[in-house]
């Protein structure tokens, strides 16, 4: 896989269309296909500002993909909540209301890898509560 096929699929992932990435990142759609189709590579500043969309330019760039990166929208919402609770040290806060909403949605502390393996694969898994630590 290629920096441009990885470049679509983060774009795709995001759901974002060509003309909107290639606006919000300050290119043109011409440009924009050109990367995703490796006619040219995606320089630093536009990489910087595709970073702030959601983009996991790491992996764009490597394949690799980095495990602190939003899968959309809402999960960044999430995400930049928790560091907000751990820079003012209520990391136990912010850990217990996230045990609440796993609990609430009954899904069981060793069905976590599961979940998230299917969260990657776009699979269905059933929550259960069995084993769940009280």
């Amino acid at each position: 896989m290629t920096i441009g096929d990885r470049l679509k699929e983060e774009r795709e992932r995001l759901k974002l269309t060509q003309p909107s990435l290639a606006e919000a990142a300050g290119t043109t759609k011409k440009t924009q296909i050109d990367y995703e189709k490796n006619k040219t590579t995606p320089k630093g500043r536009y990489l910087a500002k595709v970073a702030a969309l959601g983009v996991d330019v790491g992996y764009v760039i490597t394949g690799i993909r980095a495990e602190n990166v939003a899968h959309n929208a809402m999960e960044l919402g999430y995400l930049r909540q928790c560091r907000v609770l751990a820079t003012k040290e209520m990391d136990k806060q912010g850990l217990d209301g996230l045990d609440f909403l796993r609990t609430s949605n009954g899904i069981d502390w060793s069905a976590m890898p599961a979940v998230y393996q299917a969260m990657q694969t776009g699979e269905e898994t059933e929550p259960t509560n069995e084993g769940d630590p009280a």
